[in-house]
């Protein structure tokens, strides 16, 4: 069987089982390229990546079908999905890992010193809720709209117990996640911050579900740009945030770097949002994907050097966008 057949194969099951696509999606793309949850565990540890892999299905899968269910139903555009993609991102850091307020927390290192004023590790913050709202979110949701077109606008899940469903194995997830953290690390955030978080939480679904649906909207029908450059400029993102965050430690004000951290997201949303277009812009959207990516998948393969399974992580990844092009091959293409 070609490589071209067996792609397509798998597109057809994915195309009769969309919710398949985007529970592959993430946590694959936030967790297992990255290495955040070391997929050389599945010969090293197999327990602990079988147990990692049922923990991530059921936090990450139940919050992007809701957050996806959410703007569908609503009527919403991107705005929406990055909102709430920053509540689901206090969810899981938050409440259940700690380690937006957990100064000890393995991930945080030096930022958990930095930057850490009333319960609460603000340059950290500022650098893993975007990490969230665009990696464990919206690019899932993006992609899989890309891969299975027919799926735009339209639920994933049609009745009322399926969304019972998302939510109850969202919350238990959190739940064994929190005791993990509270019995296991012995780190208890207090009830000003813990109530807190789950003010953010409401605070910011309120706004998402207000927000104006063209809010986010781009500003130009046709692209503006090349899917070249929009690749360089994805891949740009997340190694200019964490450039800019890492460079300020300890040099400048914890608040200076942490204003440092959202504007240079900020420029890098306004500006792609100004030339990724609204039409005929497919090959743009993919490109963007994997420039996005690519530093992360990097990131994973270093971590895994010793024993880089992470690799077939990183290949299953590549023939999906390589996929995605190959269907949008004939789009237009216009460069700046």
């Amino acid at each position: 069987m070609t490589t071209s057949k067996f792609l397509a194969n798998i597109f057809s099951y994915l195309r009769a089982h969309p919710i398949i696509c985007l529970l592959l999606l993430s946590p694959g793309i936030p967790e297992y390229l990255t290495s955040s949850s070391p997929f050389n565990a599945i010969v090293l540890n197999p327990p602990q990546f079988v147990l990692q892999a049922l923990l991530n299905l059921s936090l990450y899968g139940p919050g992007g079908i809701l957050i996806r269910e959410a703007a569908v139903r609503w009527k919403k555009g991107w705005a929406t999905v990055l909102l709430l993609g920053a509540a689901y991102g206090i969810l899981e850091e938050g409440i259940a890992l700690s380690t937006l307020y957990n100064s000890l927390a393995g991930p945080v290192g030096k930022l958990g010193f930095y930057g850490h004023y009333f319960g609460v590790n603000w340059v950290w913050l500022s650098g893993i809720l975007p990490v969230h709202m665009i990696f464990s979110i919206a690019l899932p949701i993006l992609l899989l709209r890309l891969a299975l077109p027919e799926t735009d606008g339209k639920s994933l899940v049609a009745s009322r117990k399926g969304i019972i469903t998302a939510f109850v194995f969202l919350g238990v997830d959190v739940s064994i996640l929190f005791l993990f953290i509270l019995y296991g690390e012995h780190f208890w955030m207090g009830w000003p911050v813990f109530l807190s978080s789950f003010a953010a939480v409401c605070l910011l679904m309120l706004i998402a579900r207000r927000a104006p649906s063209n809010l986010l909207a781009t500003r130009s029908t046709e692209p503006r740009i090349s899917p070249l450059k929009i690749a360089i400029v994805g891949a740009l993102f997340f190694t200019s945030t964490l450039l800019v965050e890492q460079l300020g430690i300890g040099r400048v004000p914890a608040l200076m770097d942490m204003v440092s951290v959202v504007l240079v997201q900020a420029l890098f949303l306004f500006y792609v949002r100004s030339v990724i277009g609204r039409q005929n812009n497919e090959r743009q959207l993919v490109a963007f994907a994997s420039g996005l990516v690519f530093p992360l998948a990097f990131i994973g393969f270093i971590a895994e050097l010793h024993l880089p399974l992470v690799l077939a992580v990183d290949l299953a990844f590549a023939l999906f966008i390589w996929k995605l092009a190959q269907n949008y091959r004939t789009s237009r293409n216009i460069s700046t």
